[in-house]
């Protein structure tokens, strides 16, 4: 019976968000107006494809307590009403961060900074989500992080939370990456509730974005890659697998934000400026949009099959990283 009432509740209220969502950006008077260059849509985009997402992490959190047993709440470790509630907190609070840069364009510098003391409350409240050790093939023993965990930690969720950000920059692409890790969630069906609900919120934001209806924005994108982070660093504590297994499902994004950040650090720019040197934007100057979706599908999700399929992980992240390189060589060459 709580299963129907928690499937009922979730289509209503996603029903009656679509419904209402071109109201809703309205109201709150949330678009990305094509008023530069780099802007390439003809009219407002809304940019409240977050809200999709935060909506139903609340509603999953509701009924985990509810009906559940607090099962998803456990195994993020929140385990006390006090870890629970400041995480909520401030999980909507890097929501509103996000809302807040959408709307009035936040300087980069004051973002980072709200955003790392978010972080740094969070994972002080939290040592389940504190990444303590380094496994990976190329140490003979795990590296002990002792105190550097918690801000080896921090690091890891912003720089992933600053690629999500930079690797937004066509339709679907985002919601590509964070497919994929809706998918591990199910397939690793430790939270399978929270995997469902998850793929459920992202089709329905996929159906907005295909039509050009909404963009998540930085607040849709900051509390998806927060939670992909959550995910991601339990679900490589839990089982025991090397660092290369995280990294290959969040490689693309990784590599072309290391890129371009040293990039426009080495040309005397802010590493946070916005251009069109982004990986997906080349391939869509050079190609097409529909060929450089189908080119970025391939290489989010074909290093991940192969690493299901084979034990080879450095070796299939080294090779996909190589093609990526020699394809950005090519992209560049050509859109010079």
């Amino acid at each position: 019976m709580s299963t129907i009432i928690q499937i009922t509740s979730y289509l209503i209220i996603n029903l009656i968000v679509i419904f209402f969502f071109n109201l809703l950006s309205k109201y709150f008077n949330l678009f990305d107006y094509p008023n530069q260059k780099r802007k390439k849509q003809v009219k407002p985009i809304s940019l409240f494809g977050g809200f999709i997402f935060v909506i139903n992490f609340s509603l999953i959190i509701f009924f985990d307590i509810t009906f559940n047993n607090d099962y998803l709440i456990n195994y993020l470790g929140l385990n006390s009403n006090l870890k629970l509630l400041s995480f909520v907190i401030l999980f909507y609070i890097i929501y509103l961060i996000g809302y807040a840069d959408d709307k009035f364009d936040l300087r980069p510098f004051t973002k980072l900074l709200l955003i790392t003391f978010c972080l740094y409350m969070i994972v002080q409240n939290n040592q389940n989500i504190v990444i303590n050790s380094l496994r990976s093939i190329l140490f003979i023993k795990e590296i002990d992080l002792f105190f550097l965990g918690p801000s080896f930690t921090i690091f890891c969720i912003l720089c992933y939370m600053n690629a999500m950000n930079m690797f937004d920059g066509i339709n679907l692409v985002s919601f590509l990456h964070f497919l994929s890790v809706a998918i591990i969630i199910i397939i690793d069906n430790n939270i399978l509730n929270f995997g469902l609900v998850l793929l459920f919120s992202l089709l329905i934001f996929g159906y907005l974005n295909f039509k050009n209806l909404s963009y998540l924005g930085d607040s849709g994108v900051y509390v998806l890659s927060l939670i992909s982070a959550i995910f991601l660093i339990i679900f490589y504590k839990n089982n025991n697998i090397n660092a290369e297994n995280i990294l290959i499902i969040i490689y693309l994004p990784i590599i072309d934000f290391i890129r371009l950040f040293f990039v426009r650090i080495y040309k005397g720019v802010s590493p946070f400026l916005s251009d069109e040197k982004h990986f997906h934007h080349l391939l869509k100057k050079k190609y097409n949009y529909k060929k450089a979706v189908i080119i970025i599908s391939i290489l989010l999700y074909l290093p991940i099959m192969l690493s299901y399929l084979f034990n080879f992980t450095l070796l299939i992240l080294l090779l996909f990283t190589i093609i990526y390189f020699i394809l950005l060589n090519k992209l560049q060459k050509k859109s010079i």
